[in-house]
């Protein structure tokens, strides 16, 4: 094994946290709580974060004439209710410390000697110390230049159904006729948004109830009892391109896609979503089909 440096997430995350409080004015700083007291533990109503106030400090929001008077064990079963029944106990204003309830636990009295480091934070009227943030909020960051990200964007004009017993009877030359007439973009084998069905398409008809050996639709009442049997997605791409963001958001809202004679001659036969082929697009009885040129391996057949 690679001697890799070893992360702990949640300190990671105090780190980050701490580092961007400090940077945005806050009285914050990293520290063990080296203090003999007693402590009680507090936590938003969702456990994004938790962490530490002394009690001593919390009986002084209640009351300041009481504040140097010794902490009873009535008395700080009271503090506690009195945590978790006040609206707002705590005026806690960074967004990583939003809460709507506070939830506070038992009270532990000594050090706390089981603690990493966590953040002292003064907020204004106690010091809090956080033992654990969920989520880590920047200044300032660094926005994605839409012109810079791409993705390979494939143009779909059509999806047949079949079988891998179908499939595996498909030689060179065959015709797949395409029984499903439906333009959609496809992004790493995911739908992202329907296109307008070409219209130099649209004059030929859809199929629905012929027969074809090689593209008979595989209705969901067929029973799977053999290997054979098993449901086979077949995509047929006009074009595949590398897109930015920008345009493949301006295609999504355009939904226009064009045929041309080198796109006809190339149309790439999806099996799952794997590349099984090439072949033309044609027509054949008034109905689109796809005339296989190759197939697999090259000039292989499927056997």
């Amino acid at each position: 094994m690679f001697g890799l440096r070893h992360i702990d997430r949640d300190k990671h995350a105090l780190e980050i946290t701490c580092k961007n409080w400090k940077a945005s004015g806050e009285d914050a700083e990293m520290l063990i709580p080296e203090i003999n007291t007693k402590w009680l533990p507090v936590a938003d109503e969702h456990g994004k974060w938790s962490g530490w106030v002394s009690l001593r400090e919390i009986f002084q929001l209640i009351d300041h004439k009481l504040a140097g008077m010794a902490i009873m064990p009535d008395a700080e079963r009271l503090i506690s209710e009195w945590v978790q029944l006040t609206e707002k106990p705590l005026k806690l204003n960074l967004p990583e410390l939003e809460y709507q309830h506070l939830c506070a636990g038992q009270v532990f009295d000594g050090v706390l000697t089981h603690s990493h480091s966590m953040i002292k934070l003064w907020t204004g009227e106690l010091n809090l110390w956080v033992e654990r943030v969920a989520t880590c909020r920047y200044d300032s960051f660094a926005i994605i230049n839409r012109s810079q990200l791409s993705w390979p964007v494939n143009f779909i004009i059509g999806v047949s159904k079949t079988t891998v017993g179908l499939i595996n009877q498909i030689r060179l030359k065959d015709i797949l006729l395409i029984t499903s007439r439906k333009a959609y973009v496809s992004i790493y084998n995911r739908d992202i948004c329907e296109l307008t069905y070409p219209e130099e398409l649209m004059m030929y008809d859809s199929y629905e109830n012929d027969k074809d050996i090689e593209t008979n639709d595989y209705g969901d009442d067929v029973e799977i009892n053999s290997i054979d049997n098993l449901p086979v997605k077949v995509e047929f791409v006009l074009e595949s391109k590398v897109f930015t963001l920008r345009e493949v958001e301006a295609l999504c809202e355009s939904k226009i896609i064009s045929v041309t004679p080198e796109n006809e001659k190339n149309i790439e036969i999806r099996i799952n979503g794997v590349t099984a082929g090439h072949g033309e697009l044609v027509e054949i009885d008034n109905k689109l089909g796809v005339i296989i040129n190759s197939w697999l391996s090259g000039s292989k057949n499927v056997e």
